[in-house]
């Protein structure tokens, strides 16, 4: 009976040290990546993120604005809705009950841009095919998700297809502080945009219907308590919208989380082709858990918490290595 004690005691003790070195190795990766981004985030230059299919691609630059707080760009959110897609799509297809698609940035130009087309001109009879594809894929669903960007500022417009309606999620004050001007001004043209497209997929009366169609802010989401973080916000509230809810609330914690894991989901994504990006990364990672050695001359960074003490060697890290390309 003692040894089986003891052997149990032995396999608890083994797996509590591989958990503890699995943390501290991703904990190493994560600095290591944001070191990375940090440190090349000048460069418009250099791919961090490459994909096929989807098609994304994210430079170093666009990523800068998670090492250092930023509003993130356009083609950033786009990239972690790809990333969203693809994880949930394996996951379900539907949320409480409703088919929800999520939309992009890119399309909300791309619906500015047909909504500004002259109707019945050769340059709008170009875009039909275009329109009526992408009128039907909005009639398919329940809820459609659109990420839009006025005057440097995110939020979510929710279209809740059968009522008509556009829902306005937005964690900011902007509502606020600028009234339902801001909402009207942001969504006229989306709002046109999306009028064309389902009345080119046949939808009789829809061009007249839909450009009509209201907008109502939503109550109670949670709150955005910098001025750097709405595109983050954004991309939560595609997550967890199910049509009529949050599925879970979240915090500024979670945003600011989601800040420091973004970098690294998106270059280590398995759809990533930039393999040299993920060696370099792994390799800064590797040294620093070298550095985290009692022996290592480089370890000067004291008694601090796990979070700080990693803050401390990738600033250690960076100033000692300047030949990483």
């Amino acid at each position: 009976m003692a040894s089986n004690i003891g052997i149990a005691e032995t396999k608890n003790a083994r797996r509590r040290s591989e958990a503890a070195s699995s943390k501290a190795v991703d904990a190493a990766r994560e600095e290591a990546t944001m070191a990375y981004v940090e440190a090349h985030g000048g460069r418009k230059d250099k791919l961090l993120v490459s994909s096929e299919r989807p098609r994304v691609r994210v430079r170093a630059d666009a990523l800068r604005c998670l090492a250092v707080p930023l509003q993130i760009t356009g083609v950033l959110l786009d990239a972690a809705l790809d990333l969203l897609r693809r994880r949930q799509a394996g996951r379900r297809r539907r949320r409480n009950g409703r088919r929800v698609l999520l939309g992009s940035v890119e399309e909300q130009d791309w619906l500015e841009y047909v909504s500004s087309l002259p109707p019945r001109t050769a340059a709008a009879a170009g875009h039909d095919a275009d329109m009526s594809a992408t009128g039907a894929r909005y009639l398919a669903h329940d809820t459609v998700l659109f990420p839009v960007n006025h005057q440097s500022h995110f939020f979510v417009a929710a279209l809740d297809v059968a009522a008509g309606e556009y829902r306005i999620l937005d964690s900011s004050n902007y509502g606020r502080r600028f009234g339902p001007r801001f909402y009207d001004a942001a969504m006229s043209k989306i709002r046109g945009g999306v009028a064309r497209c389902v009345a080119a997929a046949g939808r009789a009366g829809a061009e007249a219907d839909a450009g009509g169609w209201k907008l109502r802010m939503v109550a109670g989401l949670p709150a955005q308590t910098d001025e750097s973080s709405c595109g983050l916000f954004a991309i939560k509230c595609m997550e967890l919208w199910d049509g009529e809810k949050l599925e879970r609330g979240f915090t500024m914690d979670d945003v600011h989380e989601l800040r420091r894991k973004l970098a690294g989901e998106l270059i280590f994504w398995e759809l990533n082709e930039m393999q040299e990006v993920k060696d370099e990364i792994e390799f800064m990672a590797r040294k620093m858990m070298m550095m985290m050695s009692s022996s290592s001359p480089l370890r000067n960074c004291g008694d601090r918490g796990p979070r700080e003490y990693m803050s401390c060697l990738t600033f250690a890290f960076v100033s000692s290595v300047t030949d990483i390309d």
